[in-house]
């Protein structure tokens, strides 16, 4: 996916998993993969928590990705 993209900066993937969205945003040049997702869990959220990290991961090889989870505003779980 990247040698598509290599002119890129960043790449945005919306993603809905049971009717909540998270935003992955992927720099390219710098290797590093952003997750902002506001909704407020207890303990520490984690980048392994979420599924398409694998597949962001696989998308990248054989760039191996930082994963890093963006202090934003959280939201009351509902």
């Amino acid at each position: 996916m990247v040698r598509y993209h290599d002119d890129k900066e960043f790449i945005l993937v919306p993603y809905c998993a049971d009717g909540h969205w998270t935003l992955f945003i992927i720099a390219v040049k710098v290797r590093r993969v952003y997750i902002l997702d506001q909704l407020f869990k207890e303990g520490n959220k984690n980048p392994s928590h979420y599924r398409l990290t694998n597949v962001i991961e696989s998308a990248l090889l054989p760039i191996k990705p930082t994963f890093d989870m963006v202090n934003c505003n959280q939201q009351a779980e509902t």
